[in-house]
């Protein structure tokens, strides 16, 4: 049976009795460390797809912003040239 290292590292291990060895007690600090870094994590990749939303946010309203300012000087040229054709 295929066990993968990733999910047996995120169980609770321990020792049946007994003080723990020093090898037992390094690696249980490493154990904390790996999901102190996955909690941490956590709010970086929200932070990293909310910074994506907010930039293609910005680009739309650009896009947008250009489209009208396009459109109002089209409609500009259109109203200038009806008065030159009075």
């Amino acid at each position: 049976m295929h066990k993968s290292y990733r999910e047996e590292s995120k169980k609770d291990w321990g020792t049946l009795g007994g003080a723990p060895t020093r090898e037992q007690l390094v690696f249980g600090c490493l154990l904390r460390i790996a999901d102190a870094q996955e909690q941490m994590a956590k709010p970086f990749v929200s932070l990293l797809s909310e910074a994506e939303r907010l930039r293609r946010w910005h680009r739309e309203g650009n896009e947008s912003i250009q489209r009208l300012v396009r459109s109002n000087a089209a409609l500009r040229g259109v109203i200038t040239k009806l008065k030159k054709a009075r």
